[in-house]
């Protein structure tokens, strides 16, 4: 599959390096994606012959460039002069030069260091990346211009020899003990193009959107990083290009998309959260290997998406695993109905992050904000926290929150259904009045519960979603009659993968199949259009924001996995 560095950064599985064209700048940069979207990433620019801009017009006349999943090579037409690159480990970056002028520019800050420690090693020392990483040659002839001015290089330049090979190894305090170039380029390539052809192979074959099949299994396995710092095991990141955190609720559905893969790695997603929970409950909003965040939180479908898991395999509910999950969603799910709770209302976000819709127009009037998805998630999790329970031998537990989940549902339907309007609404948590805005496809979610509404409700809903939200590629996120509507208004408009799926769920479960494979089809015909985008244009499909989204990717596989079970099916 070819590649577009300037959309989909050049990286592998474990590997906190990226190649990637950033726009802006008109630059090809090496970057190292430790310390998360908040720490800059560029290490070093990457000059060809001179130029920086590999994609500007004079210099494609002249060179190709070609990208797949595991090899990056740029070459002089109707010449032998070649560069290329791949990642053999998690931890290396390796460039083969044939004949070019390659030059890399550090993006330095004053205490960079450079150190020569032999003929043709030497050892960078980054303070902006607290990271340091091994620069081995494989022979004398690179040229290495590094002033030095009393505390650090005034700058760094590298000037490849003309044939010439360069091992870049990134680590923490201590290089790892390889022998450098102990086997020949081409070897090395072969092994990680298996590792990555058996990864592929293991989602399924090729049977239908085929294009969005092969992006977004090289996405996901691109965008995991190693266990390093704050992450205790494999974590995928939303993305290598500038959401470099994994966030908790994109954990949720990343989790579901490997099961099949790799069990362990899906499993890890949610432990990674555990292992960091406040002693309040919550789960930190985000976390890379540097830094967490608790300033905002996530909605609570973690014991949904973990019973999904359950459903995929005997593996999620083997006890001790289970027990950990089941203790740890119990925490979170206590913060939120004690500490998000104002006496005698239902529970409130405090922005609108903490819903991951950020900008839906709910929010719009102010905050806090008591709203039915919320309420919904809640009373989702008590029934599956019920179950759970049950299996686990706490009875009284199980009881206690099965009772809990039916006077939630109660409110819910006293405080935030009209029954005028026919459909459930939000309200300000300070003045109890009802929130002005009623075309956010938020609104619609109390589907997750549909096993527990009347069947007036959820038909009206139903409704709603054909009538008012579904459009040529799937269900928008706010109305098209609204006002605020936008094609490329992040929640006020764009399709995304959370909660196409989510809807996609709650509509199998509410009876409804028809609807959730035709949700399931277009979605699948987004990923053939627009790629894995962050969000999508409704009316066109094309890809709005981020091009290279996991949790889309995710989302993807394995709404693609139900359309060709179905299809076999019929």
């Amino acid at each position: 599959m070819k590649l577009d560095i300037r959309e989909i950064p050049f990286s592998r599985r474990g590997s906190y390096f990226a190649v990637s064209y950033l726009k802006q700048e008109k630059k090809v940069f090496i970057r190292d994606v430790h310390g998360g979207d908040e720490s800059p990433s560029t290490l070093f620019e990457v000059l060809i012959d001179g130029s920086s801009d590999i994609f500007s017009e004079e210099f494609l006349r002249h060179y190709d460039i070609e990208v797949n999943e595991t090899l990056l090579s740029i070459r002089k037409k109707g010449t032998e002069q070649f560069l290329e690159m791949m990642l053999p480990t998690m931890q290396q970056l390796r460039f083969k030069n044939h004949g070019l002028a390659v030059t890399l520019k550090a993006d330095k800050v004053r205490y960079d260091t450079l150190n020569q420690l032999t003929d043709t090693r030497f050892e960078y020392i980054s303070y902006k990346k607290e990271t340091k990483f091994q620069l081995d040659f494989s022979t004398t002839d690179a040229n290495v211009i590094a002033p030095w001015y009393r505390v650090g290089n005034e700058f760094i330049t590298i000037e490849l020899g003309h044939h010439q090979e360069m091992l870049l190894t990134n680590y923490t305090v201590v290089a790892p003990n390889v022998i450098p170039f102990e086997k020949d380029f081409s070897e090395e390539l072969a092994e990680v193009t298996e590792e990555f052809k058996e990864w592929r192979h293991s989602f399924g074959g090729y049977q239908a959107y085929d294009k969005g099949f092969d992006l977004a299994t090289y996405i996901l396995w691109s965008s995991i990083v190693r266990e390093d710092g704050l992450l205790s095991g494999e974590s995928i990141y939303m993305s290598k290009n500038w959401m470099q955190n994994i966030w908790s609720w994109d954990n949720c559905f990343n989790a579901l998309g490997v099961a099949k893969v790799s069990e362990e790695l899906a499993y890890n997603q949610f432990l990674i959260f555990v292992k960091h929970q406040h002693e309040t409950g919550v789960y930190p909003d985000f976390i890379n290997d540097k830094f967490r965040s608790y300033n905002c939180v996530k909605p609570p479908i973690h014991a949904w998406a973990y019973q999904l898991l359950i459903n995929q395999s005997a593996y999620f509910s083997e006890t001790s695993r289970l027990e950990v999950i089941y203790q740890s969603i119990v925490k979170t799910t206590k913060f939120w109905l004690q500490d998000r709770v104002k006496e005698g209302s239902l529970p409130f976000y405090t922005h609108g992050n903490d819903s991951g819709w950020d900008n839906a127009s709910i929010f719009h009037e102010g905050l806090p904000v008591v709203a039915p998805d919320l309420t919904s998630y809640l009373i989702q999790q008590l029934d599956v926290l019920s179950g759970w329970a049950k299996e686990l031998g706490h009875l009284e537990e199980s009881d206690s929150w099965k009772k809990q989940a039916d006077e939630l549902t109660q409110r819910l339907l006293t405080e935030l259904y009209d029954e005028e309007r026919g459909q459930f609404i939000a309200k300000s948590l300070r003045t109890d009045q009802v929130i002005d805005q009623f075309d956010s496809l938020i609104l619609q979610l109390p589907l997750v519960i549909a096993y527990r509404l009347p069947k007036k409700v959820t038909q009206g809903i139903l409704n709603q979603l054909v009538d008012r939200f579904e459009s040529p590629f799937g269900l928008r996120t706010e109305a098209a009659s609204s006002p605020l509507y936008q094609t490329d208004g992040y929640w006020l408009g764009p399709i995304w993968a959370p909660e196409t799926f989510i809807f996609f769920d709650a509509l199998k479960r509410s009876g409804d199949e028809e609807a959730a494979l035709r949700i399931a089809k277009k979605y699948c015909q987004l990923g053939e259009v627009g790629g894995m985008a962050e969000n999508y244009n409704p009316e066109t499909g094309s890809g709005n924001d981020d091009l290279s989204f996991t949790w889309t990717s995710s989302v993807f596989v394995l709404l693609r996995d139900y359309v060709l079970g179905m299809t076999r099916n019929d």
